[in-house]
């Protein structure tokens, strides 16, 4: 049998995919393996929307050549968010057996078969593929799981390139995500976390009533402890489903809404909607009282000038999120903001970035000595060293917080209520002596 390998770039969207097309191969009999030099074939599922991205799917295009030049029967496939940008062009980064773009795993299986019959396989077109069916999981991220419950946008940000690398937005069944929904729990995961492009524009397209809220409610018969919202567009934001997470415990108290700017002249450059965010943050605090905030602004856009940033510093300063992140401009070509050139100097953007994150590293510290003595729930993640690590409800993975819990191993996989003990600029501690609630 073949040996497989598989290394995921970007996002946990991209990450589903992964894990999909790991599922597929392994019911087709190939062996799964973490070693590239074990392998047969390697597949690299790539990220493209900002060039930061783009140079890290050539960096690791380059890495997996140099194996191919040691080992000459090894296969290289490219897939992803990379190959639907650049197409053939791909080819000419490497030695490269096969491409495959976004939005079919079963292409990314039929290419594997072609390359190790010795063929080359091209498997991209001008719009992104469309299969949306159940398929099975190889889940990497016990004890949570991401759940995409649709495909695309239909916002087309001026600034984005996630609509043409991704298409229009395609939303998923309910029977279908609540089907995969139940193997996940029959799997023992404890957390799920919606994802898609904008999940509050999840069933727009279906036309039959299909919404988030919908959702939510089925989701909520099921057995599991914790079920968080990602990527929540703040136009579609609405008071339904507030209401819902402010009254369902297993729902996360937590909303992650990339706002971008806070000055009406950007967000108009941006393509994004001008509306009152002091009101809107206002209002899901009031629906939400214990709710953590994550945000995303984008600095440097062209035209932003002195004024501009300042109004955004003074709005970070005065809401005080609990999370922010803060990406510099990337100019893509291939998006409606590429003609307004790049005015902004990279080190301004830079400086802008560093200033905003240490404001938002102070108020992130001051939050959470606020928690210093109270008991949260914590689900724990892995062993590392001498600590446990894990996250409350009111961190999501990878791009917030973590607690670290030393003096008892506890079981990975479990919900603990524990008491805080200590904090820094964005975790917490936990010292653990005789006594655990579970």
């Amino acid at each position: 049998m073949k040996k497989v390998s598989l290394l995921s770039l970007g996002c946990p969207k991209n990450l589903v995919d992964s894990e999909i097309i790991l599922a597929l191969l392994g019911e087709s009999n190939y062996i799964i393996t973490d070693s590239i030099e074990d392998s047969d074939v390697v597949i690299l599922n790539t990220c493209a929307f900002i060039k930061d991205a783009v140079d890290e799917s050539l960096d690791y295009i380059r890495m997996i050549n140099s194996y191919k030049r040691k080992n000459k029967n090894l296969k290289f496939i490219v897939a992803g968010c990379l190959v639907q940008r650049f197409g053939k062009d791909i080819l000419e980064y490497g030695d490269i057996d096969g491409i495959v773009g976004t939005g079919d795993p079963e292409r990314v299986k039929d290419v594997v078969e072609k390359v190790l019959k010795g063929e080359k396989k091209i498997e991209v077109g001008e719009k992104p593929f469309t299969n949306l069916k159940n398929f099975p999981r190889l889940i990497l991220t016990y004890p949570y799981a991401y759940l995409k419950i649709s495909e695309g946008c239909n916002n087309f940000c001026n600034y984005c390139l996630i609509p043409y690398l991704r298409g229009n937005l395609r939303s998923r069944k309910i029977k279908d995500i609540v089907e995969e929904a139940k193997g996940m729990e029959k799997l023992g995961i404890k957390e799920i976390i919606l994802i898609a492009q904008d999940t509050l524009s999840y069933g727009k397209d279906l036309k039959d009533g299909t919404n988030l809220v919908n959702l939510l409610k089925e989701l909520l018969k099921m057995d599991f402890p914790w079920i968080r919202i990602m990527y929540s567009h703040p136009a579609h934001l609405d008071e339904e489903l507030l209401d819902i997470i402010g009254k369902e415990e297993k729902i996360c108290n937590y909303l992650d809404i990339p706002l971008q700017h806070i000055h009406p002249d950007i967000l108009k450059k941006m393509g994004r909607p001008v509306c009152d965010y002091y009101g809107l943050i206002e209002k899901i605090r009031e629906k939400i009282p214990d709710v953590s905030i994550r945000t995303t602004f984008i600095v440097g856009f062209p035209g932003e000038d002195e004024s501009h940033f300042n109004c955004l510093l003074d709005f970070v300063k005065s809401v005080k999120f609990d999370k922010i992140g803060v990406f510099k401009y990337s100019r893509e070509k291939g998006t409606v903001s590429y003609n307004l050139g790049d005015p902004v100097a990279e080190e301004v953007k830079e400086e802008r970035k560093n200033l905003l994150m240490e404001i938002q590293r102070q108020i992130s510290k001051n939050k959470l000595k606020e928690k210093v003595g109270k008991r949260l729930e914590v689900i724990v993640e892995r062993e590392e060293k001498n600590f446990m690590v894990g996250r409350t409800r009111y961190d999501a993975p990878e791009v917030d917080g973590q607690v670290y819990i030393r003096g008892k191993k506890l079981k990975v996989g479990e919900i603990y209520n524990l008491q805080i003990t200590g904090s820094s600029d964005y975790d917490l501690f936990v010292d653990l002596f005789d006594t655990v609630n579970n």
